[in-house]
């Protein structure tokens, strides 16, 4: 169930906050933000509405920065405010409180998702923004890119891109860029001067035609990118390698975008302090298998993954992180800590939101309530 309240409390939780787990804590919320975590004081709580965990597990809402959409909803077509609203109330109910929406790149698409955020408080509390793949990508690591979306780097596209703003900034919030391409590095510094998140990936660049910058990430490592080769290893042995130590990176945990063999390596080779759980999730994500429809193109889903159903290329997840989190949880890759550790802090870690992704004082009261099998059991959203 999803609570709109901005003024309660929470008793007898276990609480995970500053990287610790608090036992029998109150969480004490007024606002909307998150006033106290602590041992119980009776007059801090007594005019407040009260909920009473049980022992149950308490913890930042989890947060998908790579998403294409779920539940039904499409964000490339139809009413663009009512799919993405609809988005949000239902990853909301898998206890998603926040999260970026990826598209392919479309001028048109943009400027209708900045109408939607303008005109929806509603939808401006859960989307974060959006992350574009491409357009200035490596055609023959498009995977499920069309053509049509794919261009090589101009910067007076860039500055069209760049002019779609909610607010005072740039609507965009991360770019899938492939390094090898002319013009990257102006690219890259053009999208880190307007904050935003420049992701390698959808590329076949060498790792070592790359150098390191200030910030480096990666788009879900391993998918659509040169892979690890002993003569010639490509991007996704970036995050592997010293040079590179600092490089974050998104993961798809579906089990058929990436073998769960190498989910294993990864996660015990690098831990899960860079590390972005991420679905890439479609419009048929968390509802079975089925059929559908995206970017014109008929898909169908078989339950954990998409695929176009003329080609069988892989193009999305069916599985959201609530439950991708959950599975790394039981086969021992997670742990309470590290679960919201991938799940909400390093996301937003990584897109600069402060705002929200931990429960301490002065924090925005997204959280979430979980079962011992980290099952979600209640959301606490503010709007």
């Amino acid at each position: 169930m999803v609570h709109y309240e901005v003024d309660y409390a929470i008793s007898h939780a276990l609480a995970y906050t500053d990287g610790v787990l608090l036992p029998d804590a109150t969480i004490v919320v007024e606002q909307g933000i998150v006033r106290y975590v602590g041992k119980l004081e009776q007059e801090m709580v007594q005019h407040l509405k009260q909920y009473d965990a049980k022992g149950s597990l308490v913890g930042p809402g989890l947060v998908d920065m790579h998403i294409h959409g779920c539940g039904g909803f499409d964000s490339t077509r139809g009413n663009i405010q009512e799919n993405l609203e609809g988005m949000a109330l239902f990853l909301a109910g898998k206890g998603i409180t926040s999260f970026q929406l990826a598209v392919v790149m479309d001028l048109d698409l943009l400027d209708q998702i900045k109408q939607a955020m303008d005109r929806s408080a509603f939808l401006s509390s859960h989307l974060l923004g959006v992350y574009v793949e491409g357009p200035f990508i490596a055609p023959e690591k498009k995977g499920g890119i069309p053509s049509s979306g794919i261009r090589t780097f101009d910067r007076g596209y860039l500055e069209k891109i760049l002019s779609i703003k909610c607010g005072k900034k740039p609507l965009v919030t991360s770019m899938t860029i492939a390094p090898e391409l002319q013009g990257s590095e102006e690219l890259s510094n053009m999208l880190e001067r307007n904050n935003i998140v420049v992701a390698y990936g959808h590329s076949d660049c060498p790792l070592d035609a790359l150098h390191p910058r200030d910030k480096n990430h990666l788009t879900h490592l391993f998918n659509a990118m040169s892979g690890i080769d002993h003569k010639r290893p490509g991007l996704a042995a970036m995050p592997f390698v010293r040079n590179f130590s600092h490089a974050t990176y998104e993961l798809v945990c579906d089990e058929v975008h990436v073998h769960p063999s190498v989910i294993d390596l990864t996660i015990n080779s690098l831990g899960t302090e860079r590390l972005c759980l991420i679905s890439d999730a479609m419009s048929l994500a968390g509802m079975g298998a089925g059929e559908g429809l995206y970017l014109g193109k008929q898909m169908y889903s078989n339950g954990k993954a998409c695929y176009y159903r003329d080609s069988d290329i892989l193009i999305g997840s069916a599985m959201l992180i609530s439950d991708s989190a959950k599975n790394l949880f039981h086969k021992n890759l997670l742990d309470k800590q590290s679960f919201f550790q991938v799940a909400s802090e390093n996301p937003l870690r990584v897109l600069s939101q402060t705002d929200r992704g931990f429960i301490k004082p002065g924090y925005k009261a997204d959280l979430v309530m979980l079962s011992s099998d980290m099952k979600i059991q209640e959301v606490f959203k503010v709007v």
